[in-house]
């Protein structure tokens, strides 16, 4: 692939969710296809092309599967946060409400 340096990078920035980095990224990629295309016969910018899409392709895949992911992991936070509220508020109630009544000895 005449873009690997480019390529190579994108990757690894999808791969570790820096999404800031890998869309910074996609101007290099960009330039290097530019060259690459300028220089290809038409035989080869057919292959170019079905690669870049390959590649992005790939990106969009890996991106809405780390999106999934975290919105699972989000709703579970809420789950157990909207749990422990209101555990938490049946423990604070007033004395008497949602507790054993106090025994006195005597």
């Amino acid at each position: 692939m005449p873009f690997q340096p480019a390529e190579h990078k994108f990757r690894t920035a999808v791969r570790f969710g820096n999404l800031g980095e890998a869309d910074r990224l996609l101007g290099e990629l960009r330039r290097e296809v530019e060259l690459a295309w300028a220089t290809a016969p038409e035989a080869e910018r057919q292959s170019l092309a079905a690669q870049v899409l390959d590649l992005l392709k790939w990106a969009r895949q890996n991106v809405l599967v780390k999106r999934s992911h975290t919105q699972r992991k989000l709703a579970q936070v809420q789950r157990d946060s909207a749990y422990q509220a209101s555990a938490g508020a049946r423990d604070r109630g007033p004395i008497g409400v949602g507790r054993r009544p106090i025994e006195f000895e005597g």
